[in-house]
Protein backbone atom coordinates (compact mmCIF):
# COMPACT_ATOMS: atom_id res chain seq x y z
CA UNK A 1 0.00 0.00 0.00
CA UNK A 2 1.03 3.41 -1.00
CA UNK A 3 1.38 6.11 1.39
CA UNK A 4 -1.26 8.23 -0.27
CA UNK A 5 -3.60 4.87 -0.12
CA UNK A 6 -2.93 4.85 3.83
CA UNK A 7 -3.59 8.62 3.69
CA UNK A 8 -6.90 8.22 1.92
CA UNK A 9 -8.24 5.38 4.05
CA UNK A 10 -7.17 6.79 7.68
CA UNK A 11 -9.07 10.21 6.44
CA UNK A 12 -12.25 8.06 5.94
CA UNK A 13 -12.07 6.35 9.00
CA UNK A 14 -10.94 8.46 11.36
CA UNK A 15 -13.98 9.49 13.63
CA UNK A 16 -12.94 13.02 14.26
CA UNK A 17 -12.14 15.99 12.15
CA UNK A 18 -8.87 17.77 11.31
CA UNK A 19 -8.32 18.96 14.75
CA UNK A 20 -6.56 15.85 15.81
CA UNK A 21 -3.81 16.30 12.92
CA UNK A 22 -3.86 20.01 13.20
CA UNK A 23 -2.80 19.40 16.88
CA UNK A 24 -0.69 16.38 15.76
CA UNK A 25 1.14 18.89 13.33
CA UNK A 26 1.85 21.55 15.69
CA UNK A 27 3.77 19.19 17.59
CA UNK A 28 5.74 18.00 14.55
CA UNK A 29 6.92 21.94 14.13
CA UNK A 30 7.72 22.01 17.02
CA UNK A 31 10.32 18.86 16.76
CA UNK A 32 11.66 20.24 13.51
CA UNK A 33 12.39 23.37 15.46
CA UNK A 34 14.12 21.40 18.26
CA UNK A 35 11.49 22.71 20.52
CA UNK A 36 9.36 20.98 23.61
CA UNK A 37 5.67 21.57 23.10
CA UNK A 38 3.91 23.28 25.66
CA UNK A 39 2.12 22.20 28.64
CA UNK A 40 -1.08 22.84 26.88
CA UNK A 41 -0.31 21.30 23.51
CA UNK A 42 1.09 18.82 25.21
CA UNK A 43 -2.34 17.66 26.78
CA UNK A 44 -4.38 18.39 23.61
CA UNK A 45 -1.44 16.21 21.95
CA UNK A 46 -1.87 12.95 24.45
CA UNK A 47 -5.64 13.06 23.61
CA UNK A 48 -5.63 13.15 19.97
CA UNK A 49 -2.76 10.64 20.36
CA UNK A 50 -5.07 8.13 22.01
CA UNK A 51 -8.01 8.53 20.19
CA UNK A 52 -6.61 9.29 16.69
CA UNK A 53 -2.84 9.40 15.77
CA UNK A 54 -1.73 6.27 17.46
CA UNK A 55 -3.98 4.44 14.84
CA UNK A 56 -2.16 6.17 11.84
CA UNK A 57 0.85 4.51 14.11
CA UNK A 58 -0.46 1.18 14.22
CA UNK A 59 -1.10 0.82 10.35
CA UNK A 60 2.63 0.92 10.17
CA UNK A 61 3.05 -1.56 12.64
CA UNK A 62 3.81 0.79 15.44
CA UNK A 63 6.00 3.49 16.57
CA UNK A 64 9.46 4.09 13.93
CA UNK A 65 11.99 6.43 14.50
CA UNK A 66 11.90 7.35 10.94
CA UNK A 67 10.89 6.15 8.11
CA UNK A 68 12.74 6.61 4.49
CA UNK A 69 11.36 7.63 0.95
CA UNK A 70 13.37 7.94 -2.66
CA UNK A 71 12.92 6.96 -5.83
CA UNK A 72 10.16 9.67 -6.43
CA UNK A 73 9.02 12.88 -5.10
CA UNK A 74 7.10 12.75 -2.00
CA UNK A 75 3.97 15.48 -1.52
CA UNK A 76 5.12 18.09 1.25
CA UNK A 77 1.41 17.43 2.54
CA UNK A 78 2.11 13.78 2.89
CA UNK A 79 5.04 14.28 5.30
CA UNK A 80 3.49 17.00 7.10
CA UNK A 81 0.24 14.32 7.75
CA UNK A 82 2.76 11.37 8.77
CA UNK A 83 4.62 13.88 11.00
CA UNK A 84 1.43 15.01 13.12
CA UNK A 85 1.19 11.05 13.66
CA UNK A 86 4.66 10.86 15.20
CA UNK A 87 5.66 9.28 12.07
CA UNK A 88 8.70 11.15 10.58
CA UNK A 89 9.42 10.67 6.95
CA UNK A 90 12.92 11.35 5.75
CA UNK A 91 13.23 11.52 1.94
CA UNK A 92 16.62 10.60 0.70
CA UNK A 93 18.60 11.25 -2.68
CA UNK A 94 20.68 8.52 -5.27
CA UNK A 95 20.83 6.92 -8.25
CA UNK A 96 22.67 3.46 -8.35
CA UNK A 97 25.94 4.59 -9.69
CA UNK A 98 26.43 6.43 -6.98
CA UNK A 99 25.60 3.28 -4.26
CA UNK A 100 22.80 4.29 -3.88
CA UNK A 101 22.56 7.49 -1.46
CA UNK A 102 23.93 11.08 -2.37
CA UNK A 103 21.59 12.73 0.26
CA UNK A 104 19.31 12.22 2.94
CA UNK A 105 17.20 13.93 5.61
CA UNK A 106 18.09 13.08 9.11
CA UNK A 107 15.48 12.50 12.38
CA UNK A 108 17.87 15.45 13.86
CA UNK A 109 18.07 17.51 11.08
CA UNK A 110 14.77 17.33 8.05
CA UNK A 111 13.44 19.93 5.91
CA UNK A 112 9.88 18.71 4.06
CA UNK A 113 10.57 19.25 0.07
CA UNK A 114 13.61 18.41 -0.05
CA UNK A 115 15.94 15.15 0.20
CA UNK A 116 18.46 16.45 2.32
CA UNK A 117 21.94 17.20 2.91
CA UNK A 118 25.15 15.41 1.06
CA UNK A 119 26.26 12.24 3.56
CA UNK A 120 29.51 11.84 4.72
CA UNK A 121 32.34 11.33 2.59
CA UNK A 122 30.56 12.88 -0.68
CA UNK A 123 30.64 16.06 -2.43
CA UNK A 124 27.80 17.80 -4.53
CA UNK A 125 27.73 21.02 -6.28
CA UNK A 126 25.33 22.66 -8.78
CA UNK A 127 26.53 23.14 -12.53
CA UNK A 128 25.77 26.17 -14.54
CA UNK A 129 23.22 24.36 -16.46
CA UNK A 130 21.61 23.41 -13.33
CA UNK A 131 22.53 19.84 -13.17
CA UNK A 132 23.99 18.35 -9.60
CA UNK A 133 27.46 16.90 -10.22
CA UNK A 134 28.49 14.11 -7.53
CA UNK A 135 32.21 13.22 -6.56
CA UNK A 136 33.26 10.41 -4.05
CA UNK A 137 34.31 7.20 -2.70
CA UNK A 138 30.65 5.82 -3.11
CA UNK A 139 30.79 6.91 -6.62
CA UNK A 140 30.99 4.82 -9.91
CA UNK A 141 34.79 5.30 -11.75
CA UNK A 142 32.89 4.12 -15.03
CA UNK A 143 31.13 1.90 -16.75
CA UNK A 144 32.66 -1.57 -17.37
CA UNK A 145 33.77 -1.85 -21.23
CA UNK A 146 32.26 1.08 -22.35
CA UNK A 147 34.30 3.74 -22.76
CA UNK A 148 32.46 6.46 -24.68
CA UNK A 149 29.57 6.13 -21.86
CA UNK A 150 31.83 6.73 -19.38
CA UNK A 151 34.03 9.90 -20.44
CA UNK A 152 30.21 10.73 -21.07
CA UNK A 153 28.94 10.56 -17.31
CA UNK A 154 31.92 12.58 -15.81
CA UNK A 155 33.18 16.33 -16.42
CA UNK A 156 36.73 17.21 -17.16
CA UNK A 157 37.35 17.67 -13.20
CA UNK A 158 36.06 13.81 -12.41
CA UNK A 159 32.60 15.30 -11.50
CA UNK A 160 29.45 12.34 -11.89
CA UNK A 161 26.50 14.17 -13.61
CA UNK A 162 23.99 12.83 -12.42
CA UNK A 163 21.46 13.66 -15.28
CA UNK A 164 19.41 15.37 -12.31
CA UNK A 165 18.70 19.32 -12.09
CA UNK A 166 18.28 20.98 -8.42
CA UNK A 167 19.31 23.59 -6.06
CA UNK A 168 20.87 24.13 -2.96
CA UNK A 169 18.70 26.23 -0.12
CA UNK A 170 20.34 28.78 2.03
CA UNK A 171 20.61 25.86 4.57
CA UNK A 172 22.21 23.25 2.94
CA UNK A 173 19.34 21.19 1.65
CA UNK A 174 18.95 20.01 -1.60
CA UNK A 175 15.66 20.32 -3.97
CA UNK A 176 15.26 18.05 -6.94
CA UNK A 177 13.54 20.21 -9.96
CA UNK A 178 13.56 17.73 -12.44
CA UNK A 179 15.43 15.65 -14.67
CA UNK A 180 17.43 17.23 -16.95
CA UNK A 181 16.54 15.65 -20.06
CA UNK A 182 12.81 16.29 -19.17
CA UNK A 183 13.56 20.05 -19.12
CA UNK A 184 11.47 22.05 -21.87
CA UNK A 185 13.28 24.81 -23.63
CA UNK A 186 10.30 27.72 -24.98
CA UNK A 187 11.38 29.90 -27.77
CA UNK A 188 11.36 32.60 -25.56
CA UNK A 189 14.43 30.45 -23.76
CA UNK A 190 12.50 29.70 -20.58
CA UNK A 191 14.02 26.31 -18.93
CA UNK A 192 10.87 24.64 -17.28
CA UNK A 193 10.68 21.51 -15.12
CA UNK A 194 7.55 19.92 -16.12
CA UNK A 195 7.19 17.72 -12.97
CA UNK A 196 6.73 20.37 -10.98
CA UNK A 197 4.12 22.10 -13.07
CA UNK A 198 2.05 18.46 -12.87
CA UNK A 199 2.76 18.00 -9.50
CA UNK A 200 1.35 21.63 -8.52
CA UNK A 201 -1.88 21.06 -10.56
CA UNK A 202 -2.34 17.26 -10.30
CA UNK A 203 -2.96 17.85 -6.46
CA UNK A 204 -6.49 18.90 -7.38
CA UNK A 205 -9.44 15.49 -6.32
CA UNK A 206 -10.36 15.70 -9.76
CA UNK A 207 -7.19 15.04 -11.71
CA UNK A 208 -5.37 12.36 -11.86
CA UNK A 209 -2.73 12.90 -14.20
CA UNK A 210 -0.76 15.83 -16.04
CA UNK A 211 1.38 16.35 -19.02
CA UNK A 212 2.66 19.66 -19.52
CA UNK A 213 3.97 20.25 -23.53
CA UNK A 214 5.60 23.15 -24.59
CA UNK A 215 9.48 22.13 -26.04
CA UNK A 216 10.37 25.16 -28.65
CA UNK A 217 6.79 26.63 -28.32
CA UNK A 218 5.94 30.15 -26.96
CA UNK A 219 4.27 29.17 -24.02
CA UNK A 220 3.15 25.90 -22.61
CA UNK A 221 0.01 23.45 -22.46
CA UNK A 222 -0.65 20.34 -21.14
CA UNK A 223 -2.69 16.74 -21.51
CA UNK A 224 -4.65 16.20 -18.56
CA UNK A 225 -6.50 12.92 -17.83
CA UNK A 226 -9.40 13.50 -15.36
CA UNK A 227 -10.53 11.21 -11.89
CA UNK A 228 -12.72 9.63 -13.53
CA UNK A 229 -15.25 8.13 -11.21
CA UNK A 230 -14.75 11.74 -8.94
CA UNK A 231 -15.68 13.90 -12.43
CA UNK A 232 -18.44 11.32 -13.22
CA UNK A 233 -19.94 11.78 -9.55
CA UNK A 234 -19.47 15.18 -9.68
CA UNK A 235 -21.32 15.50 -13.52
CA UNK A 236 -24.36 13.04 -11.96
CA UNK A 237 -24.79 15.33 -9.41
CA UNK A 238 -25.55 18.14 -12.11
CA UNK A 239 -27.62 16.37 -14.01
CA UNK A 240 -24.72 16.04 -16.74
CA UNK A 241 -25.03 12.88 -18.78
CA UNK A 242 -22.64 11.37 -21.07
CA UNK A 243 -23.01 8.05 -22.94
CA UNK A 244 -18.97 8.07 -22.74
CA UNK A 245 -16.29 8.93 -21.24
CA UNK A 246 -15.39 10.55 -24.92
CA UNK A 247 -18.61 12.48 -24.50
CA UNK A 248 -18.09 13.59 -20.88
CA UNK A 249 -14.75 15.30 -21.20
CA UNK A 250 -16.13 17.02 -24.49
CA UNK A 251 -18.55 18.60 -22.46
CA UNK A 252 -18.04 22.12 -22.34
CA UNK A 253 -19.45 22.57 -18.68
CA UNK A 254 -16.48 19.43 -17.39
CA UNK A 255 -14.12 21.64 -19.22
CA UNK A 256 -15.03 24.89 -17.74
CA UNK A 257 -14.85 23.43 -14.31
CA UNK A 258 -11.31 21.51 -14.82
CA UNK A 259 -10.29 24.67 -16.47
CA UNK A 260 -11.23 26.96 -12.94
CA UNK A 261 -9.05 23.96 -10.99
CA UNK A 262 -6.28 24.38 -13.15
CA UNK A 263 -6.25 28.22 -12.86
CA UNK A 264 -6.50 27.50 -8.91
CA UNK A 265 -3.98 25.13 -8.55
CA UNK A 266 -1.25 26.80 -11.06
CA UNK A 267 -1.69 30.14 -9.40
CA UNK A 268 1.60 29.32 -6.96
CA UNK A 269 3.52 28.95 -10.38
CA UNK A 270 5.35 31.80 -11.93
CA UNK A 271 3.89 33.05 -15.51
CA UNK A 272 5.78 31.30 -17.81
CA UNK A 273 5.25 28.46 -16.15
CA UNK A 274 1.49 28.21 -16.44
CA UNK A 275 -0.39 26.51 -18.69
CA UNK A 276 -2.05 28.56 -21.25
CA UNK A 277 -4.41 25.73 -23.24
CA UNK A 278 -5.08 21.93 -22.04
CA UNK A 279 -6.90 19.27 -23.41
CA UNK A 280 -9.37 16.54 -21.38
CA UNK A 281 -7.99 13.04 -22.50
CA UNK A 282 -10.86 9.25 -22.16
CA UNK A 283 -7.67 7.55 -21.55
CA UNK A 284 -5.20 7.07 -18.64
CA UNK A 285 -1.55 7.57 -19.34
CA UNK A 286 -0.29 3.91 -18.65
CA UNK A 287 2.92 1.32 -18.98
CA UNK A 288 1.06 -0.88 -21.50
CA UNK A 289 0.03 2.31 -23.85
CA UNK A 290 3.81 3.26 -23.27
CA UNK A 291 2.96 6.12 -21.62
CA UNK A 292 4.32 5.23 -18.37
CA UNK A 293 7.75 3.93 -17.00
CA UNK A 294 7.65 0.70 -14.21
CA UNK A 295 7.65 4.02 -11.88
CA UNK A 296 5.07 5.25 -13.31
CA UNK A 297 6.91 8.49 -14.56
CA UNK A 298 5.77 10.45 -17.55
CA UNK A 299 7.31 8.95 -21.10
CA UNK A 300 7.53 12.47 -22.59
CA UNK A 301 8.82 11.46 -26.19
CA UNK A 302 6.39 8.56 -26.35
CA UNK A 303 3.41 10.67 -24.92
CA UNK A 304 4.66 13.81 -27.43
CA UNK A 305 4.61 11.00 -30.60
CA UNK A 306 0.84 9.34 -29.36
CA UNK A 307 -0.37 12.97 -29.26
CA UNK A 308 1.05 14.85 -31.55
CA UNK A 309 -2.26 15.91 -33.12
CA UNK A 310 -3.99 16.63 -30.04
CA UNK A 311 -1.14 18.85 -29.07
CA UNK A 312 -0.48 20.48 -32.30
CA UNK A 313 -4.11 21.63 -32.20
CA UNK A 314 -3.64 23.46 -29.24
CA UNK A 315 -1.42 25.37 -30.71
CA UNK A 316 -3.44 26.05 -33.86
CA UNK A 317 -4.29 29.37 -34.10
CA UNK A 318 -2.31 31.48 -32.55
CA UNK A 319 -2.87 33.39 -29.61
CA UNK A 320 -1.80 33.14 -25.92
CA UNK A 321 -5.39 33.49 -23.78
CA UNK A 322 -6.06 30.52 -21.94
CA UNK A 323 -8.40 28.36 -23.72
CA UNK A 324 -9.75 24.77 -22.81
CA UNK A 325 -10.25 22.31 -25.69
Amino acid sequence: MSIEDVEDALRQDLPVGDDHEEVGGRVGEARQRHERPGRTLSAQHAIADRLVLRKVRDIVGGPKNFLSAGGAALSTSIEQFFLSAGLLVCQGYGLTETAPMLTCNRPDDFKFGTVGKPIPGCELKIAPDGEILARGRNVTRGYLNKPQQTAEAFDEEGWFKTGDVGSFDEDGFLRITDRKKDLIITSGGKNIAPSRIESVIGQDYYIEQVAAVGEGRHYLTALVVPHFEALEAWARERGITSDSLRTLVKDARIVAFIGERIERQQAVLAQHERIKKFTLLAERFSQMGGELTPSLKNIRAAIAAKYAQVINAMYSGADETVKHN
